[in-house]
């Protein structure tokens, strides 16, 4: 499609970035993760136009025009310990990816958790520092939004105002290879964050505590980057007390979660089948058109199957067939059906081919919303039948010329 361009990166500002992070964010450029060394240029009307899908998205959300469902065991959030933003039925974070294809864009899935804001901003931001664009602008909300903007926006929605007692956490935070932003959250934000793993988190009296420098500190803000997902289907929550020492369903005092998990469940793949919207594919509920795949009324080559909470790839089935009909005929409803999506293929000056996912993540809070682009560029591969497949994911792509990418915006000439 028109509007969007793939350019290298010069090489000093792409050294100067893998340098920012690795000293400031405790990353290792290729280790499990790469920073491309190109970054991606999309016209002002196309971030617009990807803008308007998100507000789509979002009031359908707001004004419960979308099935819904009841929380899974240890999820039902007390509302006092949701920010005002959940308690009106937003969320405060949330991720948008569409693939890049040869004449649109297309939804590829959304969830209620920003993954990469603050560094990708960062990332943004050293681009555009050092090359000579005067008519582009790093934030999509708007071309005004300044750095400063963006982190008071963060500083107000994981802060709120208290000077201890704010942490971010995660599953095994020591070895997550997304904890490089934990590190950037921490460094750029002007509040005293700490890095907690979740299983140093315990419950006394109903109040979370943490420990610091042998002192226990009582949590106020818990900005919370656990995946319903895992929690659920890899660590047994909440059965599993021995890992889990606190809830999600439980009132604790003087806490507010952000976002709280819950909206992960509520803001994610589940909600495809019920978009209508040219950026949207066409999707299902796949407990409503086995039948269809089973008698070929539907293809089972032209679509993939996602499970509605799975992330960074987990429930993802890229290649389904009856075999595997059958085996998830018992949790069927845990599923959609969502027609693929063919990448658009650029070619760059390495003579390589990639594609590009972007991904648009969102702040709100108070009614202001501030949305950090990135990119990811991807490969393609051919199985042995000489199908092209499509490699978007950090995993398939930690390799010179791929990975995670800045984006800039561009103004039309006046």
């Amino acid at each position: 499609m028109e509007g969007i361009f793939l350019k290298r990166i010069p090489d000093p500002i792409y050294k100067k970035m893998v340098e920012v992070f690795a000293n400031q964010y405790h990353f290792e450029n290729g280790d499990r993760m790469r920073i491309a060394n190109y970054y991606v240029e999309i016209s002002q009307e196309i971030s617009n136009n990807f803008i308007q899908f998100i507000e789509e998205i979002t009031q359908s959300i707001v004004e419960n025009n979308v099935p819904e469902l009841p929380a899974p065991e240890g999820f039902a959030p007390c509302a006092e310990n949701l920010l005002p933003t959940e308690l009106n039925g937003n969320f405060s974070l949330a991720s948008f990816d569409m693939a890049v294809t040869e004449h649109t864009l297309q939804n590829i899935e959304f969830q209620a958790i920003s993954t990469y804001p603050i560094s990708t901003a960062k990332l943004n931001k050293i681009l555009l520092d050092n090359l000579s664009l005067s008519n582009a602008y790093i934030f999509a909300d708007k071309p005004s939004t300044t750095w400063e903007d963006f982190i008071q926006l963060y500083d107000n929605i994981i802060g709120g105002g208290e000077t201890e007692g704010l942490i971010i956490t995660d599953r095994y935070v020591a070895s997550q290879k997304t904890n490089f932003e934990f590190y950037a959250t921490q460094q750029e934000l002007n509040i005293p964050i700490d890095i907690v793993d979740m299983a140093d988190i315990v419950e006394k009296e109903g109040t979370l505590y943490y420990s610091k420098e042998e002192q226990s500190i009582k949590i106020n803000r818990f900005y919370n980057r656990i995946l319903l997902s895992e929690a659920l289907f890899e660590d047994n929550y909440p059965q599993n007390n021995a890992l889990w020492k606190f809830r999600f369903d439980k009132k604790y005092d003087s806490l507010k979660f952000i976002n709280h998990p819950i909206k992960l469940y509520e803001v994610s793949k589940r909600l495809s089948p019920y978009i209508r919207h040219p950026y949207n594919p066409t999707c299902f509920e796949l407990s409503e058109v086995a039948q269809d795949f089973q008698n070929g009324t539907l293809k089972f080559d032209d679509f993939v199957w996602k499970h509605k909470w799975g992330a960074a790839g987990s429930g993802l089935i890229l290649s389904p067939n009856s075999s595997i009909l059958e085996q998830l005929s018992d949790t069927l409803e845990d599923y959609i059906a969502q027609k693929k999506v063919q990448f658009k293929r650029f070619k760059t000056d390495d003579g390589l081919e990639k594609i590009i996912e972007l991904r648009f993540m969102t702040a709100t809070h108070q009614n202001k919303t501030i949305i950090t682009p990135m990119a990811r560029i991807g490969h393609l591969v051919q199985d042995p039948s000489g199908v092209t497949k499509f490699k978007i994911h950090f995993g398939d792509n930690n390799k010179e010329g791929y990975g995670f990418s800045p984006v800039v915006i561009v103004q039309p000439p006046h």
